[in-house]
């Protein structure tokens, strides 16, 4: 094989090569529309069992406040007023899934939506704990305003109860996007040829 030949060899090598590595950053991870796909279909469910668990309240709250008296009857009452809230945040939770598209998603975007919805999570819960602590507060100041005892122990008890299930439905959700998502998402971070693994925090 002579000089002209190694050259020709060489540049096809190098040719080669490099179309091989423009197509593979011009092609997105395999993974990653699944990557998104599942985080979309963990909104929609999250919007989906938050709508199904408001609607159950309101009904029993609404039927409970009717039948019931003094203190139980504040307790369906506020059951009816914190779900109807629930059921807002629930339907607006499901109006975004639908809207995302996840086949349009890069993986910077991607990565950011799933960080998102972990650290919405998470703040979520801390309000969670406030929501149990203030139902705690009402339940110990009925014991000064007996004037108004059953309608401050109803409330308080309601806020409590509401307060556990969102704080236990925000935790559980946090760590099933947490344990199913992150390393895949570190997969698809360490695959890219971007570096991105150097700036995007996990938590």
């Amino acid at each position: 094989m002579n000089v002209l030949q190694h050259f020709a060899l060489a540049a096809g090598s190098v040719l080669l090569c490099g179309a091989a590595a423009l197509a593979q950053r011009a092609t997105p991870p395999a993974d990653l529309h699944e990557f998104s796909e599942q985080r979309i279909r963990h909104q929609k469910t999250l919007g989906l069992t938050l709508g199904g668990y408001a609607l159950a309240n309101i009904a029993v709250g609404a039927i409970g406040a009717g039948n019931a008296q003094g203190e139980t009857k504040y307790f369906h009452r506020m059951n009816m007023y914190w779900n109807l809230v629930n059921l807002g945040i629930a339907g607006a939770g499901l109006l975004g899934a639908r809207k995302q598209n996840s086949s349009g998603e890069s993986l910077p975007q991607a990565v950011r939506q799933h960080e998102t919805m972990k650290q919405v999570l998470l703040f979520n819960a801390g309000l969670d704990v406030a929501y149990v602590l203030g139902g705690a507060y009402l339940r110990e100041r009925a014991e000064s305003r007996p004037d108004q005892a059953d309608q401050l122990r109803g409330y308080g008890k309601s806020i409590m109860l509401q307060g556990g299930f969102l704080l236990a439905f925000d935790l559980v959700n946090y760590f099933i996007f947490k344990s199913r998502g992150d390393k895949q998402e570190m997969q698809l971070i360490s695959a890219s040829p971007t570096g991105m693994g150097v700036v995007i925090p996990i938590k």
